[in-house]
């Protein structure tokens, strides 16, 4: 695509240690680019690997309806059912489809939350506190309301390990990276995928740690490389792989009362186009996926440098209240924006041809 040097000329700049990886999916092919800053690694690009936040979702989602497919947990079931010494009514009142549409009423993130390490706020956050936080959590009246929550996805990636009493990696093997070829894309990376992670950075080129999910792995713990996300995007456009039916179901908005929401996706128009998309940040890595089935176009970005600074962050921990979203960032720009204006040139291309 010639345009892309300049649509990310203004996001490159002043970024040093920049590692920009883009890829673009249509017609069945996949095509990769790279914007690299003193890039001395013999790793090819595509193959190198980034912490891609909260695109993490989808993935859980996922799982959710593979394993209903097999019978082994239903989408329909209440918090409740899952959860030891679960004597609280508003557990019961909430279902897995509420945890993935966010509109179970859950915060975006517990409120007992309070890291000892600001540059890895949940690595310390377990399984007891999880717990203890639900013990008397209320938001009845939230129930239905969409409200963005790390902690309500985190906490139906729990419940489908605790189903079959397995790790997030070992589902996430089984059910869709094993089948895909997704080589590349874990939670917990071995030696050899420990050595292709790249290092993180903040806006203003501080580098960070990476990030250890803990019990909210299923919100945002995954780690993959370009060439694994353009697997899994290209599948979603496809109808030829064993996820076909319910990446396909992924797409379809379920009803919640009486409004529409998508599991995890989010969805938009573009030229009057609908698209799916999903966005992720960490403080050090951002990422944005979005595809368009009918036209059989997708696009994957991936960048070491995250949307704000750790002051920015900060501040984010200790009010508990929002996260990375689509807000426009007080520093640079966001990769959601490249990533639309890249999404709709390709549409226009498409669309010409018609």
């Amino acid at each position: 695509m010639n345009d892309l040097k300049s649509i990310t000329s203004e996001y490159r700049n002043n970024k040093k240690n920049l590692q920009l990886a883009i890829g673009i999916i249509r017609e069945g092919d996949i095509e990769y680019y790279s914007f690299c800053e003193n890039n001395k690694s013999a790793i090819p690009p595509e193959n190198m690997l980034f912490e891609i936040g909260s695109i993490t979702k989808v993935f859980t989602s996922i799982l959710l309806l593979e394993m209903e497919t097999e019978n082994l947990i239903s989408i329909d079931d209440t918090v409740g059912m899952h959860i030891s010494n679960a004597d609280n009514d508003y557990l019961h009142s909430i279902t897995l489809k509420h945890l993935a549409t966010h509109t179970s009423g859950l915060p975006r993130l517990p409120t007992n939350l309070k890291p000892s390490d600001r540059l890895n706020p949940y690595a310390d956050y377990a399984e007891d506190q999880l717990y203890s936080f639900l013990s008397d959590a209320n938001y009845h009246d939230q129930i239905g309301v969409f409200e963005y929550s790390n902690l309500g996805m985190g906490l139906l990636g729990h419940i489908l390990c605790k189903r079959l009493g397995s790790t997030y990696d070992a589902l996430l093997e089984k059910y869709i990276t094993n089948p895909l070829k997704m080589n590349d894309t874990a939670v917990l990376l071995n030696t050899e995928q420990k050595s292709k992670l790249l290092n993180g950075h903040t806006s203003t080129g501080k580098r960070v740690p990476h990030w250890d999910a803990s019990i909210h792995e299923g919100a945002g713990g995954i780690k993959s490389s370009l060439s694994d996300m353009c697997l899994f995007v290209q599948a979603n456009l496809e109808n030829k792989n064993l996820l076909s039916s319910n990446l396909l179901k992924s797409h379809v908005p379920v009803m919640i009362g009486s409004s529409n929401h998508h599991l995890s996706w989010v969805e938009d128009n573009l030229l009057g186009e609908n698209y799916l998309w999903h966005n992720g940040g960490t403080y050090g890595f951002t990422s944005y996926l979005a595809l368009n089935k009918e036209l059989g176009i997708g696009i994957v970005l991936l960048s070491n440098y995250c949307y704000g600074s750790i002051s920015i962050m900060d501040h984010l921990i200790n009010q508990l209240k929002t996260w990375i979203t689509r807000k426009e960032p007080t520093e640079g720009i966001l990769l959601d924006t490249i990533g639309k204006e890249i999404l709709e040139k390709l549409l226009e291309e498409e669309l010409h041809k018609k």
